[in-house]
């Protein structure tokens, strides 16, 4: 699979490249929270993860924190 996801945390540090399959590990385990940025290079910028389809797999708990 293509690795074509980037991420970017609070601090502006970016990470990548990731498949999909690893994005959504990442937010699966924690590593990425609603609030934290993806990016590819078919996008205009950088999309906060809680807007995207990924957010479906940010944990109950965070999603019930808003």
């Amino acid at each position: 699979m293509d690795k074509v996801w980037y991420y970017m945390k609070s601090d502006r540090q970016k990470f990548g490249p990731f498949s999909d399959d690893e994005l959504v590990g990442l937010i699966r385990n924690g590593i990425l929270e609603g609030k934290d940025f993806i990016w590819m290079p078919d996008l205009e910028g950088w999309l906060r993860i809680e807007d995207t389809i990924y957010s479906v797999f940010i944990a109950e708990e965070e999603r019930t924190e808003e």
